[in-house]
């Protein structure tokens, strides 16, 4: 039996009207769109700052941590909560699963630890043989950036300002409008574009997989919260830590510093090993997550908003490349 657009009512959750292929494609084009816009405004506002602030005279650390704040700024708390307003085009009509809060225990969240950590590293890894096969050519923002800036910098932006903004507008905002159409895809689409707006390739290696993590356990509690956590301390692991240990091996006496650094990457392999040991063996906790929504996969991923960001991002991917 063919499904009538936005008319017809699902029997298994009251009034909950059963989407149609147009309204997912506006949906995930809308999505996409916003993304596009979020980078688009970022850059509008970015390089005029950077000419303003070019010619101030100032150290080169502290031309670092400016840099970094004023990014901070611009994109999480400027161009995010305005291209949130593309998002409220699209009716936040509930699913049948949302609604359904499952609450994690404390023991149930450090299960999650050790599997970001393990695709964390899986990313990072293939990123390194991509760099590898390129001839050591794969620019690292992330490492170039994280060396150049105060901790408290990182601290602030990095690890505090950027998880909560992230995790608003991937997570909740897109997840929030997507599944309504299918879980799977809402989750899917908004890894996708999260680990894209990253904005080179090194980082959307270890963001996409992360950012589906992230998804499954906010779609399945319902609560933001869990993903901010898990998305700071990430950060902080991948970005503060390594940091405070470059700094600890600069004035700390070599030993001390040499079992620090052993003991640090002896726990980062610990997490990683159980986060592949709990990834394989709950492997059907994970994707996909079966609905009683019908799905729409062509227009979730045919659409004019997605083909823009692909290419918009693609151009950004290798712009990226050539100016490192």
């Amino acid at each position: 039996m063919e499904l009538q657009p936005d008319t017809q009512v699902c029997t298994f959750y009251p009034e909950t009207r059963v989407p149609d292929a147009k309204g997912a494609r506006r949906a995930a084009s809308l999505c996409s769109f916003a993304a596009v816009a979020e980078i688009t405004i970022a850059y509008a506002l970015l390089i005029p700052t950077t000419l303003l602030t070019r010619d101030i005279s100032m150290s080169d650390q502290m031309r670092s941590n400016l840099s970094l704040i004023i990014n901070t700024a611009v994109i999480d708390l400027i161009a995010m909560p305005l291209c949130w307003l593309l998002l409220l085009l699209i009716p936040k009509d509930a699913s049948p699963e949302i609604g359904t809060r499952t609450p994690l225990s404390f023991k149930k969240l450090l299960f999650y630890f050790p599997c970001a950590f393990a695709l964390m590293l899986a990313g990072s890894l293939t990123g390194r043989l991509i760099d590898a096969l390129l001839g050591g050519d794969l620019s690292n923002v992330v490492s170039d950036t994280m060396s150049a800036v105060d901790p408290w910098v990182t601290l602030l932006c990095a690890v505090i300002v950027g998880p909560i903004a992230e995790e608003l507008f991937f997570r909740k905002a897109m997840i929030d409008r997507l599944s309504a159409y299918h879980p799977t895809d809402a989750i899917l689409l908004s890894a996708l574009l999260f680990g894209l707006i990253h904005g080179n390739l090194t980082q959307f290696l270890y963001a996409f997989p992360l950012g589906v993590l992230f998804g499954i356990i906010y779609y399945r509690t319902q609560n933001i919260g869990y993903t901010i956590v898990l998305h700071v301390v990430i950060n902080c692991f991948g970005g503060l830590l390594p940091q405070l240990l470059t700094m600890l091996e600069e004035r700390a006496p070599e030993y001390a510093s040499s079992l620090v650094s052993l003991l640090y990457m002896q726990f980062v392999l610990a997490m990683c090993v159980l986060g592949i040991i709990f990834l394989i063996r709950r492997r059907r906790a994970f994707l996909p997550i079966p609905s009683d929504v019908p799905r729409f996969r062509r227009p979730f991923y045919i659409n004019a908003g997605f083909i823009v960001a692909s290419i918009v991002f693609t151009a950004l991917f290798v712009l990226t490349e050539i100016l490192a």
